[in-house]
């Protein structure tokens, strides 16, 4: 299958304009990328945070506990 552009030949803005199916591919594509890195940027942050609240409460507890 072979995947054209066509989309310079029509007015995307238009409201009687959908979306080729090709169209549609690309940009769940591109969602999905970014989802993906999203998350992944994410699931780094909390763990970053996670690692960094229980080496303070450690440090807190030891503090407190000789």
């Amino acid at each position: 299958m072979t995947m054209t552009n066509n989309t310079a030949d029509r007015d995307l803005m238009a409201p009687e304009t959908e979306p080729t199916d090709e169209e549609l591919h690309v940009v769940m594509r591109e969602a999905l990328d970014l989802a993906v890195t999203r998350k992944l940027q994410s699931d780094t942050w909390m763990r970053q945070h996670l690692l960094e609240t229980v080496t303070q409460v450690r440090s807190a507890f030891q503090a407190a506990h000789p």
